[in-house]
């Protein structure tokens, strides 16, 4: 059985080195392969031209697409080519881009008619056995966590399997050597330390998608991971490292896998740069353990924003003021970089607490700070016609930056919806934030006038006003 596993990404505009290493696919293929031995053949692929050559070369028996908001049209369009030009390939396609609402996800896979089966939740499991299944000509159950629009246009639903709080059955692509040719074409590694959140903010589908569990991975195969990594990007000239872990430095391991950096560091020049999404209210913890780290890592302060009543509404809590401004100041003292990050357009913010948000993220001696406009994902509570309505959202498109390009006579474009409207924010108060988040990025973070602002505020004008 010859399987080919893509996780595209838009090659017309980005080079190599701004890619990430497609480790979700690699997980795929290690666990695979180690349940079905030498019964199949996995190739993997992250540009979409190499597979659509591949296509055209060899037809596969089946392709697995993971489907992000940022490949979304793209997998379409390829999805959709494959499928044309064999009937008989077995598209599944799995990922967090698609609602948990059952007419939502009907008129997801009629739209998307390319798809035979879509994975809902987890991957190597699901996927290793839904190939046993096929293998088997279906004459078994099939696995939990599978999707599929049958005829009569009703969705079957095969039910949700039980996670798992420990994961140290996932196999390693990187020391198996499956990764090896993204890292040779200079693309950036990704290490997962951690799966899963035990949050559930409700514009993120991280949370929700896990089920509130965290698995932890097995940490021998990290540490093996970064002196495997470290030895080839030492000698390609890879500088950064990514961690797709959404609470970084919040566990106890996490200063282990910090002690192994620093030394891949000190041996091989690799990672000059750690990025990562941190712990969100043990700021203390994260503190303490990436200051290992030193320079090469920004502790991210994502507050998201600063009035009570928007954070009850998306289900959050933050460190409190006083203790984020503490840790700044402590971090700025030993010459290290801290990040704040807020959202616009969240539920019950207005003009004028978005403002005085702002103002306390600027004052509490943050060294940047990224405002960001609401992304209404696919998993997310803003995708539900309740929740919307509820707050009386309003959505425009944009092209994600990017992410379009030209393949093999297609021009595609992937797009999102972002919320430029609701009940307690106008749309002409958006369009002055987003002014406002201009004015932050080029005059605040570029530095150019710090003297200035810092003058400013010795004498009480703040900073965030205009």
């Amino acid at each position: 059985m010859l399987i080919y596993l893509a996780d595209l990404a838009h090659t017309y505009t980005t080079r190599n080195e701004s890619l990430m290493v497609p480790l979700n696919i690699g997980y795929l293929k290690a666990y695979t392969l180690e349940q079905h031995k030498n019964e199949i053949n996995i190739k993997l692929f992250k540009d979409p031209k190499k597979l659509l050559a591949c296509v055209d070369n060899e037809i596969p028996n089946v392709v697995g697409l993971a489907n992000y908001g940022w490949n979304a049209d793209l997998n379409l369009k390829i999805g959709k080519y494959i499928k044309f030009k064999s009937p008989k390939t077995i598209i599944i396609s799995g990922g967090p881009n698609i609602d948990e609402q059952e007419d939502s996800r009907i008129n997801f896979l009629h739209e998307n008619n390319y798809i035979d089966y879509y994975i809902t939740d987890g991957g190597e499991e699901p996927f290793s056995e839904i190939i046993s299944w096929l293998k088997n000509n279906k004459r078994s159950e099939i696995p939990k966590n599978i999707i599929y629009l049958k005829k009569n246009r009703k969705l079957f639903n095969s039910g949700r399997r039980p996670l798992k709080k420990e994961s140290n059955h996932i196999s390693s692509p990187y020391l198996a050597g499956y990764l090896d040719e993204f890292l040779d074409l200079n693309m950036v590694p990704l290490l997962e330390t951690n799966r899963g959140c035990p949050f559930r903010c409700s514009f993120c589908a991280w949370g929700m998608a896990s089920h509130d569990i965290v698995s932890k991975l097995n940490l021998d195969n990290t540490l093996a991971e970064i002196e495997y990594i470290g030895k080839k990007a030492g000698k390609l000239g890879i500088t950064n490292l990514h961690f797709a872990d959404v609470n970084f430095g919040m566990y106890p391991q996490d200063s282990k896998t910090c002690e192994f950096l620093m030394e891949s560091k000190k041996k091989y020049g690799w990672p000059l740069q750690v990025v990562a999404t941190t712990g969100k209210n043990s700021k203390a913890r994260v503190m303490e353990i990436t200051k290992i780290l030193g320079e090469m890592f920004a502790v991210n302060m994502s507050m998201q924003s600063m009035d009570k009543r928007v954070l009850a509404n998306i289900r959050r809590s933050n460190i409190k003021l006083e203790h984020m401004t503490e840790v700044n100041n402590h971090l700025r003292s030993e010459g290290r970089s801290t990040k704040g990050e807020l959202i616009m357009t969240l539920p019950g913010e207005t003009k004028e607490t978005f403002i005085k948000g702002l103002n306390n993220v600027l004052n509490a001696n943050t060294s940047s700070v990224t405002i960001y406009t609401l992304m209404m994902l696919h998993g997310t509570e803003f995708k539900n016609p309740q929740y919307r309505n509820k707050f009386k959202y309003k959505g425009k498109f944009r092209i994600v930056p990017l992410n379009f390009g030209e393949y093999d006579g297609r021009r595609i474009m992937d797009y999102e919806e972002v919320g430029v409207e609701n009940k307690d924010l106008s749309f002409e108060d958006y369009l002055y934030i987003r002014v406002l988040a201009l004015l932050v990025e080029s005059l605040y973070n570029g530095k150019p006038f710090y003297e200035f602002f810092k003058f400013s505020k010795e004498i009480g004008i703040q900073p965030a006003s205009i």
